[in-house]
């Protein structure tokens, strides 16, 4: 009898949660479905002159008319904030040390960290240095950003965090610009783990480990170019440039030549890799301005088209890895420093949080409180000193003098200005141009390491039309021993050598064959290690499986076949073996992939590294990786089975675009987005997954796709993942994460009007009131 009451009271209990879950998740579906946005009919607002039209077309992509160029910024305000305002919200949050207020203690160090780098100061210098016709698309960008917040009916997100969202400001766009320049500046990184690996590893050691960039390795600039280009220019001896390989995170592009096409007409590639989010960091849009259509991916928060195309040529960008960043140790007694004190609000608190900061001339001191400076001296001052913060910044009108761009000269001089993140500018023109160029402020450096100045902007890396007809970057060196000067930073090598090999096997290319390339699994460290690999010595029967099925694979990390599971998993156990011996206590900063060094081990001169020191017996490396095969293979089959021809990479490989929202209970899912996908992070496909963590999502990826045919730039293709849309119950939130996950694409086309729609769109006019 007590047995039945007790079952009864666990079933009661279980209904009533059952109940309060859907009554929750009921309650929160029709509060969020109340907050979706109008995205058709008409709207009377205030801060335009005559009436602006957005047509949204099947896929959300927003297409946008204006009597005047004002107008269609104020629409594309208004349009970012309906599908992306809490985005654009933590965008600049960001960037002015404000999360806390919305995310309490928790987020109180990313506040401390911007707000010590000085992100709120060099966002209002790059506001002071705007034209008048920048700041006058900025201002009209804002009234329409604000425009939409009045009418109310706020993303969702707001709901949960018991908030308002507050006005867009002018410096709110600056802001936003700021924060993802410092994203994509290099050199912090690299000087932290010099500093570290420098514990424990004797001079020998440490210069395999962070072995310099290969000879074998292509840069994106050939030799015979930047001779032709350079060659009457000569400085003075300076120090030889630092490099590291191991930075596979990164970006794509590629452009051939005329000649090189079935179109007669160039054709260009882009694939920036970022941090994959829900909603996409980008937003497709199309400007029609009073110059020409612009058309691509905006920044929401900016009023510009970042990467994309006008009507007389495209661009596409990769991050250069230049060495831009530098963490360096000053003497705490005769180092002269200034402070200012910053006042951090944080939710649930009373009190504000009172952080004091020093700055020297060079940059601000690193705080050991807050900052961890391991590998540093501590009775030092770590100052970091930055291209970021650098006054002069005049990206705003950089970005939109490109946009107004008519050729490659215009290309070019639009530079000019442009301070961070530098990057490699990728052109093709529609009069038959490509083009190679570099703009920022890359510094020169004395044999101490101190800031002399900064390559003048003429003599920064810059092609036109080189002879072979095709220029590539996957975040590879830009330019060899031939360019006059050092260039010092964290470079990737692998993509580049895949993508190298594709353009040369054939002669003629087409946009069909730079998709199959943007999607391309095969890896070439795959391709380099696979002999050695397979050289293993595995104890175990599923050891032994694994390693007979790598037999003859093509080193095509495919989503739907086993082989990139199995060599990702061995990988992850095979790094720690090699390293973490040799690092001790340093090996908790150093999990990750580290291809170059790792083919260096397997294939190369440091071989020594398979041996474990801390035992007495020397063991090879066909030994240290039947060890991890063995360990990688058991803990596959305890989550997997012992079956490995059911075994999918995808099934493991998802790209996980992140939400901060999609962790909470009951409606997390709600703004969940995962798919499938195939690579690793030296694939051109790129798919990079953590090596501290248990599983294999991918958080870092192409954040979009696209291939420009300058034979008819109407055939230009696109994608991006998810969708466009930030709101959870839109048809657009996640829309285009299948595509992205097959490789489809979507046009963008400038030859329609609103009176002329395609099927399927959704027309918004906006009245002045």
């Amino acid at each position: 009898m007590m047995a039945n009451w007790i079952i009864r009271g666990v079933i009661g209990v279980v209904a009533l949660v059952l109940v309060l879950t859907l009554a929750v998740a009921g309650w929160a579906g029709w509060r969020f479905a109340g907050s979706q946005p109008r995205v058709d009919g008409e709207v009377r607002v205030e801060g335009i002159t005559a009436p602006a039209t957005i047509v949204r077309d099947q896929y959300g992509v927003a297409h946008i008319f204006g009597d005047t160029d004002a107008d269609v910024y104020f629409a594309l305000g208004y349009s970012h904030a309906t599908d992306r305002f809490f985005q654009m919200d933590l965008y600049r949050r960001t960037a002015q040390g404000r999360l806390s207020e919305l995310f309490g203690e928790r987020a109180l160090r990313a506040d401390i960290r911007a707000r010590t780098y000085g992100f709120p100061e060099a966002s209002r210098h790059a506001l002071a240095n705007l034209s008048d016709e920048a700041r006058l698309a900025i201002e009209a960008y804002v009234s329409g950003v604000n425009a939409r917040l009045e009418e109310g009916n706020h993303p969702p997100e707001y709901m949960l965090l018991r908030t308002r969202p507050e006005p867009w400001t002018l410096a709110d766009s600056a802001s936003v610009v700021i924060v993802l320049a410092d994203d994509l500046a290099a050199g912090e990184g690299e000087d932290r783990e010099r500093a570290r690996a420098s514990l424990a590893l004797d001079a020998s050691l440490l210069d395999q480990f962070l072995t310099g960039f290969p000879d074998w390795a292509p840069t994106t600039l050939k030799d015979e170019d930047i001779t032709a280009a350079f060659g009457e220019i000569t400085r003075e001896t300076l120090p030889p440039a630092g490099t590291q390989p191991d930075n596979e995170p990164g970006s794509n592009a590629w452009v051939v030549s005329a000649d090189r096409t079935e179109t007669g007409a160039p054709l260009l590639a882009n694939d920036p890799h970022l941090g994959l989010s829900a909603p996409s960091i980008w937003y497709f849009t199309r400007l029609n301005l009073s110059f020409g259509p612009v058309i691509g991916a905006s920044l929401p928060g900016t009023p510009f088209i970042t990467l994309g195309r006008n009507a007389h040529g495209a661009w596409g960008y990769t991050n250069t890895g230049f060495k831009v960043i530098d963490l360096v140790e000053r003497d705490a007694a005769t180092t002269r420093t200034n402070t200012r004190v910053e006042s951090i609000r944080i939710s649930g608190r009373s009190e504000p949080f009172e952080l004091t900061v020093r700055e020297t001339e060079e940059g601000p001191v690193l705080d050991p409180q807050y900052f961890d400076l391991t590998g540093y001296d501590g009775e030092a001052l770590v100052v970091r000193r930055s291209t970021v913060s650098d006054p002069r910044n005049r990206v705003a009108d950089a970005t939109l003098a490109i946009m107004r761009s008519t050729g490659w000269s215009d290309f070019v001089e639009a530079g000019r200005g442009w301070t961070a993140p530098m990057q490699n500018m990728h052109y093709a023109g529609v009069d038959g141009t490509i083009g190679y160029t570099t703009a920022g402020l890359l510094p020169i450096r004395d044999e101490a390491g101190n800031w002399t100045g900064f390559v003048p902007f003429e003599e920064l890396p810059r092609v036109v039309n080189p002879a072979g007809g095709s220029i590539a970057s996957g975040n590879n060196l830009p330019a060899g021993a031939a360019y006059p000067y050092p260039l010092p930073g964290r470079y990737a090598v692998h993509r580049a050598v895949r993508i190298e090999d594709m353009l040369a096997e054939r002669r003629r290319h087409s946009m069909e064959g730079f998709a199959t390339m943007q999607m391309d699994v095969t890896s070439a460290l795959a391709e380099a290690i696979l002999p050695a690999l397979l050289a293993a010595q595995p104890e175990s029967e599923l050891g032994l499986e694994a390693l007979a099925r790598l037999e003859g694979w093509d080193a095509s990390l495919d989503a739907d076949e086993p082989e990139g599971l199995i060599l990702s998993a061995w990988l992850r156990v095979l790094t720690d073996a090699i390293w973490s011996d040799e690092l001790g206590d340093m090996a908790r900063y150093f999990r990750g992939p580290r291809p170059v060094f790792v083919q260096d081990v397997l294939t190369g001169d440091a071989s020594s590294w398979c041996d474990n020191i801390t035992t007495s017996p020397v063991e090879t490396c066909p030994v240290v990786a039947g060890l991890a095969l063995d360990t990688a293979m058991a803990e596959l089959a305890a989550a997997n089975g012992s079956d490995l021809s059911a075994w999918r990479w995808g099934d493991h490989a998802q790209g996980y675009f992140a939400h901060p929202m999609d962790s909470l209970p009951l409606i997390g899912d709600m703004f969940s987005v995962r798919v499938p996908v195939g690579g690793d992070g030296t694939t051109v496909n790129v798919a990079n997954f953590s090596y501290a963590g248990e599983g294999f999502d991918i958080v870092h990826a192409a954040s979009l796709r696209a291939i420009y045919d300058l034979s008819d730039l109407n055939n230009s293709r696109f994608i991006h993942g998810p969708g466009q849309s930030g709101h959870p119950l839109s048809p657009h939130y996640s829309d285009l994460a299948e595509l992205w996950s097959r490789g489809e694409y979507i046009q963008i086309r400038d030859d329609w009007t609103p009176e002329a729609a395609p099927d399927g769109a959704r027309q918004l006019t906006l009245r002045p009131n």
